[in-house]
This record gives structure tokens, C-alpha cells and sequence, in this order.
């Protein structure tokens, strides 16, 4: 039997995308009713936040099974714990910070990337280092019926080809082989919504197009997906933390700062996306 869903204070950041959960210690273990409502909270805006939550890793950790089996970055190689614990980022490094200020998908390269992930500073510059979110959903539904109705049908390959120009220098922990073919267009596995599921970071080549037309097809939705009506910025501060659904999103980390810049990442396991056909 499903569990009832509390009434939480979700106060709304955009039509599209972003809220922020108010009134939820996450240092406490949480009730299957509160869990079910943040779930909901998280289907309903693809990113949630909570403010002043001094927690630890371990609880940040507990907090995250909530919602499914842990797992590592699908892209690592790293031998894993079990459970895997919340891992430390550190995104003071530019040739790291560089990998991430694109519009991307965590990992849309494996052949099952994370569900749900949640991110919390622990050293944060004075002043940038701000996380953008988008919904790819919304970003889906504003594009005109006959284009829906033709990227509906197609698939893509997704590869570490840019990642690793990018970060540069040798990354052992990093999979550079891994490489799989996905559906242009991915269906919500909850909620039955479609979202485009092509990034600029992971998405080498449209596979049913020619070249030119997968590159110029690829170039519109990577510019497309950026629109304001489809994002919303969140400048970060020390006790945060956020929980979206990589599974119809996107995010931008904003390469604006000097100074340190350390999160904790927790990853929920995810399931091989598949299309509308």
C-alpha cells in the first residue's frame, strides 16, 4: 500500500523549475509520509532546496536512501563501497570547473544514469560559483509539434569524447571508453512526461541524421534548453542543499570565481532511458 503523502511548505521559484521545502530538518530520520511528499515536490519542480541544514555526510547519505539504491558516478571506475557514501567534489580546480559549465545531464553517457542527485557546499568562494538548473521537460513541451513529433523517433550517441578534452591530464578513475546510444527525446519512468535527453557535455551525434543535419539539429537544442523560461539560478550558500531529478533535467555550474569551492554529491541509481517509440 502506497504511503500518504504529508502536506509540505513548498514555496515555488519558477513555473517551470525550483522550489524550496521549508520546516524539514534532514538531520532527523524522516517519516515515509514526508519522504512520499518530497518525492512528489521533486516530480513536481525537478529541483528542490532546503536551507540551514547542518548535517553531516553520513546523514546526507541516510537522507538519499530514502529514495532508492545509492550509487557512484556511472562514469567512474572507482571501486565502490557499499553503500556509497556522499563523495566530496572539489570544483576549485579550473580544468574540473571547466567540465561543468555546460549545460549537461550527470553522466546521460552510462547506460543508466543517477535518478535522483542531491549536492551541498561545505567551502564556498565569496562571492559566484552560482548552480543552474533546467527543465527539459519544459524545454520538450515549448518546441513546435512537428519538431516533438520528429526527435520523438530518433536516438543519440553519447560519449566522454568532450569531457576528457576538457578536464585535461590523466583521470584513471574515469571510464573514457564508455559510450552508449540513447533516445533523443526519454520518458519519465513516474510521470510519463517526455524530455529532450541531448547535451552539449555528453552528446556527440544524432544517429538516424546525416552529419550536417545532426550537428545543426544538436547546435538549435543545445542553445534552446538554455532559455530563462526553462532555468532558474541558484546562488548557493553554506547549509544548502538541492535534490533534483537528473532523469528530465539539466545543470550549469557557473565558472565565475576565484577561491575554493567543495560539495558533497549523493547519487540514487537510475534505469537505461528509453523513448516515446
Amino acid at each position: 500500500m502506497a504511503e500518504t503523502a504529508v502536506m509540505l511548505d513548498v514555496e515555488t521559484i519558477t513555473p517551470a523549475i525550483g522550489a524550496i521545502i521549508h520546516g524539514v530538518d534532514l538531520r532527523n530520520r524522516l517519516d515515509p509520509g514526508t519522504v512520499a511528499a518530497i518525492r512528489r515536490a521533486v516530480l513536481d519542480h525537478v529541483a528542490v532546496f532546503f536551507r540551514d541544514q547542518d548535517i553531516t555526510r553520513e546523514q546526507m547519505t541516510e537522507f538519499m536512501q530514502n529514495f532508492g539504491t545509492l550509487c557512484m558516478d556511472p562514469f567512474s571506475t572507482y571501486d565502490q563501497p557499499l553503500p556509497p557514501v556522499a563523495t566530496v567534489i572539489d570544483m576549485t580546480t579550473k580544468p574540473s570547473a571547466r567540465a561543468t559549465a555546460i549545460w549537461h545531464t550527470d553522466s546521460s553517457l552510462a547506460p543508466a544514469p543517477a535518478s535522483f542527485i542531491s549536492l551541498r557546499p561545505i567551502e564556498l568562494p565569496p562571492i559566484g560559483g552560482d548552480t543552474c538548473f533546467g527543465s527539459m521537460s519544459a524545454a520538450y513541451d515549448a518546441l513546435s509539434e512537428p519538431l516533438r513529433d520528429m526527435l520523438d523517433g530518433l536516438t543519440a550517441i553519447h560519449s566522454a569524447f568532450k569531457v576528457l578534452g576538457l578536464m585535461e591530464g590523466d583521470y584513471p578513475d574515469l571510464d573514457a571508453n564508455m559510450r552508449n546510444v540513447h533516445p533523443v527525446v526519454r520518458v519519465h519512468p513516474e510521470t510519463g512526461r517526455k524530455a529532450l535527453f541531448v547535451d552539449e557535455l555528453w552528446t556527440e551525434q544524432i544517429v538516424d541524421l546525416e552529419p550536417a543535419e545532426s550537428k545543426a539539429l544538436l547546435e538549435f537544442l543545445f542553445e534552446h534548453v538554455k532559455s530563462p523560461s526553462f532555468t532558474v539560478r541558484w546562488r548557493w550558500r553554506v547549509g544548502d542543499l538541492v535534490l533534483w531529478d537528473n532523469r528530465c533535467s539539466q545543470h550549469y555550474a557557473v565558472n565565475d570565481y576565484d577561491g575554493t569551492r567543495v560539495l558533497q554529491k549523493s547519487l540514487v541509481a537510475g534505469d537505461r532511458p528509453y523513448g516515446p517509440r
